[in-house]
């Protein structure tokens, strides 16, 4: 649930990245060498980057390369190891915490909101009545200009409108303003956190994912507004739409092709070392293009930089045996003989050497290695699933069989399924190769529905068949032992003979440095992203995922939404992701909203 920090926090911020505003007022944030790690990794390395009022930066990167760190260090609730920050204006965070105890009223999480609007309004009458009195006083008609530039700066005027259109565009306009937090779920938190963020009307925006939790039209609302905003807005987020429609600019905190010497010993190939950074131009559609294109040509780069490298090496290690060999006299007697060999083994070493020289530049200059584009092994066709090919193709609806052709049994089948309270009566029908998305409002009990096909939530009413394994994704992930390991709950899913064939290591999901850690210890992207690592590799006949972009890096969806068109199976996915949802190619089935 959302925190924020706002202009109090300003100072401490100034004095935690050793910045000297000079006392006048800034409109634009410089950011120059900023550079933070933790024991375990590094996640920024002299970052350098500004923006500018109506600039709207969107900030991107794999789970772990420090986003949450930066807005943090930018807000002066984290001090950088070096670097310093110039912040323009006021400040505001939204964060994972409402900072009120649970039995504090909405009204006063809005009034602490727009405390600067009211009393900006108060003052400007208590010196409205003592510029009556004295008109010409300088001081007075000074402090009274003052006051009516942060009057208007924190649109005091309108701040009972602006606090009703922000809750109605949040879907929080029918609450009563005298409930309690604690009477609240957590994406209705999160939704009373935002709007008292928009409400502030700090100059700097910094949103860590603020678009979590919204229904389509509250994030329609956070796109327009954001898109409007009069300062500067920085957000990291994994909606690609709120990234489309609002960003300006991308900061970019994925790895880059860095060559081996500017890399740290302790770096080695690490993803998370903060060595990658850089602030495209452009919104995000074309950002991503860009990237595409860049990550083509660092492949293509390495692989040709590899077989130079095995080229070099076998000529040296030719060389080298070269050398050896006509050094070994056939016949000492034969002075001719031997002295073409010396020539030869001097002109074979040279060779060497120079092959030698060359390699040692290769391996100082190549480029680190890309990271590789994952294998959903359990999601693609192999011999195993293409007896579920054959009549439909994956990602579509089943098409009319043709005469005399057999259709393949139902895979999966609902009838009537219904539970009090949560889901109303649901039916569904899929063979291999059919996609569904279930859509419909927040409550109509989408999540319930994919429990329940999974066994893992009884119905009240109706019934399930299966013909198949099923495989599902969950929006809360847990394991029954915390205190195993990455690679022992991975093992245990899988069983050892899959866990050997496919390493977990091998399929890129978990970092090298998570493997050994006990999954109590894992973020919830971290678990959710183990999971996924055990659907990968296995061959579900059945898949169901639950909201399976969420917390996950915007490369990894990509490649899991790639993975999921070939998918063989029958596949149900509920999602909020509306890039997901308007690229759909299957099948939808609409859920109705709970009375």
């Amino acid at each position: 649930m959302p925190h924020h920090h706002t202009s109090p926090d300003l100072t401490s911020a100034r004095r935690a990245a050793n910045v000297d505003t000079g006392g006048t007022a800034r409109t634009h944030l410089t950011v120059d060498g900023l550079s933070v790690s933790y024991p375990d990794r590094r996640v920024l390395t002299d970052l350098s980057f500004s923006a500018r009022t109506g600039e709207r930066l969107g900030l991107i990167g794999e789970n772990g390369t420090g986003k949450s760190t930066l807005l943090r260090v930018l807000a002066g609730l984290q001090t950088p190891d070096e670097g310093a920050v110039e912040l323009p204006g006021s400040v505001a965070l939204l964060e994972q915490e409402l900072p009120y105890p649970d039995d504090a009223q909405i009204v006063r999480v809005l009034d602490d909101a727009q405390r600067e609007a009211v009393e900006s309004l108060r003052l400007l009458e208590t010196l409205g009545a003592d510029l009556g009195e004295h008109p010409d006083d300088p001081a007075v008609a000074d402090a009274y200009a003052a006051a009516l530039e942060a009057a208007e700066r924190s649109g005091a005027w309108n701040a009972e409108a602006a606090r009703g259109d922000t809750l109605n565009g949040l879907g929080l306009g029918g609450f009563a303003e005298t409930r309690t937090i604690a009477e609240l779920s957590g994406g209705q938190r999160l939704r009373l956190s935002l709007a008292a963020i928009l409400l502030r009307a700090s100059h700097l925006l910094l949103l860590d994912e603020p678009s979590n939790h919204l229904d389509d039209a509250s994030a329609a609302y956070l796109d327009r507004v954001l898109s409007e905003w009069p300062g500067i807005v920085i957000f990291a987020s994994h909606d690609r739409t709120l990234l489309d429609a609002v960003a300006t600019k991308i900061l970019d905190l994925d790895a880059l092709p860095i060559s081996a010497h500017e890399l740290a010993e302790d770096v080695g190939e690490d993803p998370g070392s903060g060595m990658g950074v850089r602030l495209w131009g452009v919104g995000y559609s074309a950002a991503r293009a860009e990237r595409a294109e860049e990550m083509r040509r660092w492949r293509a780069r390495f692989t040709a930089e590899s077989e130079q490298q095995f080229a070099l090496e076998h000529e040296i290690k030719v060389g080298s045996r070269e050398v050896n060999r006509k050094h070994e006299s056939k016949s000492e007697a034969k002075i001719t003989r031997k002295f073409y060999a010396d020539k030869d083994a001097r002109v074979t070493a040279r060779r060497a050497r120079n092959a030698r020289v060359r390699l040692e530049g290769l391996e100082r200059d190549r480029v680190r290695r890309p990271p590789e584009p994952l294998r959903f092994r359990g999601f693609e066709e192999d011999e195993s699933t293409a007896p579920l090919r054959q009549v439909q193709g994956a990602g579509t609806s089943a098409p009319e069989p043709a005469e005399g052709a057999i259709t393949l049994p139902p895979l999966l089948t609902a009838r009537e399924v219904a539970l009090t309270g949560r889901l109303t009566p649901t039916s569904l029908e899929l063979r291999a190769g059919e996609h569904l998305l279930l859509t419909g409002p927040n409550g109509a009990g989408k999540s319930t529905l994919l429990a329940i096909l999974a066994a893992e939530l009884q119905p009240g009413h109706g019934t399930v068949l299966c013909d198949a394994s099923i495989g599902y994704l969950p929006q809360e992930v847990s394991f029954a032992r915390g205190d195993r390991s990455s690679l022992e709950t991975y093992r245990s899913a899988v069983g050892a003979a899959l866990a050997d064939e496919a390493p977990l290591e091998s399929i890129g999901l978990i970092a090298a440095r998570d493997l050994h850690r006990p999954v109590v210890e894992l973020s919830v992207g971290q678990r959710r992203r183990l999971a996924l690592a055990a659907l990968v590799a296995t061959t579900p006949g059945v898949l169901l995922l639950d909201e399976p972009t969420n917390h996950l890096s915007l490369t990894l969806v990509e490649e899991l939404e790639e993975a999921l068109q070939r998918y063989p199976g029958a596949l149900v996915i509920a999602s909020h992701d509306r890039w997901l949802r308007a690229r759909w190619k299957g099948s939808l089935l609409e859920l109705t909203e709970l009375r």
